[in-house]
């Protein structure tokens, strides 16, 4: 299976919190972390390659002209990868 842009992802939810849950407190060792500003992104690399790295937004839109150093440096991935995070 091959995914290829668009691709909505999975956005995380608010909960109001007093204060953060203690360890172990979270079914399945789950982890918190705070959110940092940044862009939420997909980097696709090609498959069958070679081709173009394609970053997309959260929105669905190609961003890959805006970030030109990180599409190179996604270009030493393996094909057919698909990354998403905050960069």
């Amino acid at each position: 299976m091959v995914l290829r842009p668009p691709v909505e992802p999975m956005l995380a939810r608010a909960y109001a919190r007093d204060q953060l849950p203690t360890p172990g407190t979270l079914p399945g060792d789950l982890v918190v972390q705070p959110k940092f500003d940044g862009y939420r992104a997909l980097v696709f690399t090609p498959f069958p390659g070679p081709g173009p790295v394609l970053i997309q937004s959260r929105r669905g839109s190609l961003i890959q002209s805006r970030f030109p150093d990180l599409a190179r440096a996604a270009d030493r991935l393996p094909e057919g990868l698909v990354l998403d995070g905050v960069m």
